[in-house]
């Protein structure tokens, strides 16, 4: 995930999702969902992304936003068995986040229609995201950003350069 050079109305960021940094995007039951890395603090981690697929001109469109699960809790929101292997059964804790993710997503709480695909689609895409490969070197790169520091530690008696880093 990228953060977006362009603020919001109300100042924050604007993170952009999909494109050439993601590892996969796809679509299911009216859901986009995009396998990201996203920087936290120094380390970059595994995430899955959820938003509408829906018209990027349509009223609906404005009031989206999108919701991220990383790696480390995927566990949290659906079941896995003792080898690894999700058994596809969804936690309390994925329909408590489900329902309060659905506002955010543009959705009504009400729509249960919308609960029920985002439930499944979190369910389907689970076990892609716990076989998502570590970020390539390009991409961490990228979500670095620039060195605020450039180090040199030198030699005080010969002046040679002992190593170089930047931070």
């Amino acid at each position: 995930m990228n953060v977006s050079p362009v603020l919001s109305p109300s100042g924050e960021p604007i993170f952009q999702a999909g494109g050439d940094t993601s590892w996969k995007t796809c679509e299911h039951r009216g859901w986009v969902v995009s396998f990201e890395w996203a920087r936290r603090g120094r380390k970059v981690k595994a995430v899955i992304v959820i938003w509408p697929a829906v018209n990027i001109f349509s009223l609906s469109a404005i009031k989206a936003g999108m919701w991220t699960i990383s790696r480390e809790v995927m566990s949290e929101f659906v079941g896995f068995d003792r080898d690894g292997k999700c058994t596809g059964s969804a936690s309390e804790h994925l329909y408590r986040e489900a329902l309060a993710a659905l506002p955010m997503l543009g959705k009504d709480s009400n729509d249960k229609q919308a609960f029920i695909s985002l439930v499944d689609t979190v369910i389907r895409f689970a076990p892609d995201l716990a076989l998502m490969p570590a970020a390539p070197p390009a991409v961490r790169k990228e979500l670095k950003g620039e060195a605020l520091w450039d180090i040199t530690a030198t030699n005080k008696n010969t002046g040679k350069t002992i190593s170089e880093m930047s931070t």
